[in-house]
């Protein structure tokens, strides 16, 4: 099984490094472009990469699908695999037409708004407040199946039995809406969620596979292939932008990991550093930008001074990094809180 998982990770890999060659110009000449506002020349990049990453999960997962029927049976389980892929589908799309909405509209601005006056929920856009909602929709599929343990283990204290249905309708679209949007807010340099996901998602595999819970091993590993052969186009200094399609693919893709492997503590303790980052940004009631200014020697310092509104403000209010350090560092945060956890939990 361990070799079958190891080829589908590995095909992922090179669908992803493939794919980005391929979507890139087309993203490109889509209109789909945003500025690059860290570097001093402020280049026009590419935005929502987060397709190239869909495809190179999409394509491991149906290696891992023929490998069920061809190969292995079993072992892994087919039906969740196509959960978990129509979960992180629904949940790319939705990030996609967000940023659609950023992206730069090929028409004249009268003209948009004469089209959206004749609806009424999304006339606006997606507003910063229909995004939470919108993203429970990628919960369906894991609420259809009825997957999941409500059972709570913590070393050393004990057990925690949940209602199923308190499980399965309350705490399961909680987990997706949080998840995926928390990954949306600690963003804004290049490479923070690709790095940080891709530590997260290592130690989801190795506790997967602990506890032989082998298809969110199979999912876990997978996503690891293709997040970091994305980081040969979304780390410093980025060849694309990641848009929302990104950061809220990670972020559901992670929430159906812990959740197809029953590993809701473990997934707690690895969302520390984007529950503090909800906390510090909720003081502002989430008006706060992780990104900086560029200063004359190529470091980067805060917009909002010395205040520390999030994650990255910690760094930036020195104005003594560069962009580069900065997701390395919260990338070695992330690495030590998983080594802890995965200690305490092994």
């Amino acid at each position: 099984m361990i070799l079958e998982v190891f080829a589908a990770s590995a095909i992922a890999f090179a669908a992803t490094i493939v794919g980005g060659q391929f979507l890139i110009p087309i993203l490109a000449q889509a209109g789909l472009r945003a500025q690059d506002i860290n570097k001093k020349s402020r280049p026009i990049l590419p935005a929502s990469g987060g397709i190239i990453l869909l495809l190179g999960f999409f394509i491991g997962v149906i290696a891992l699908l023929f490998a069920v029927d061809y190969i292995i049976g079993a072992q892994l389980n087919s039906t969740l695999l196509l959960v978990a892929l129509a979960s992180v589908v629904a949940i790319s799309f939705i990030g996609l037409l967000d940023d659609l909405v950023g992206s730069k509209v090929r028409t004249s601005k009268v003209d948009a708004k004469a089209i959206a006056k004749n609806y009424t929920f999304f006339n606006g856009g997606i507003r910063q407040w229909q995004k939470p909602i919108l993203t429970i929709i990628a919960a369906a599929p894991l609420m259809a199946i009825n997957w999941g343990s409500p059972i709570i283990s913590v070393p050393f204290i004990g057990s925690f039995a949940l209602s199923q249905y308190l499980y399965t309708f309350i705490l399961i679209p909680l987990a997706v809406a949080f998840s995926s949007n928390s990954f949306n807010m600690l963003e804004g340099l290049n490479g923070i969620s690709v790095q940080m996901g891709l530590v997260a998602f290592i130690a989801l595999a190795l506790f997967a596979y602990h506890t032989s819970s082998y298809t969110a091993f199979a999912i876990a590993g997978v996503f690891s292939a293709a997040l970091l052969a994305y980081t040969y186009y979304g780390s410093y200094p980025a060849k694309v932008l990641p848009g929302d399609s990104l950061t809220y693919l990670i972020g559901g893709a992670f929430a159906a990991t812990i959740i197809i492997g029953n590993m809701q503590l473990l997934g707690l303790l690895l969302l520390i550093p984007w529950i503090a980052e909800f906390v510090l940004k909720g003081r502002v009631r989430f008006h706060a930008n992780s990104w900086g200014l560029v200063q004359g020697d190529g470091t980067l310092r805060s917009p909002h001074g010395d205040h520390v509104y999030s994650l990255t403000h910690l760094f930036l209010r020195t104005g003594r990094f560069k962009e580069w350090q900065i997701p390395l560092t919260l990338m070695l945060v992330e690495a030590l809180i998983a080594a802890a956890a995965l200690a305490w939990l092994w």
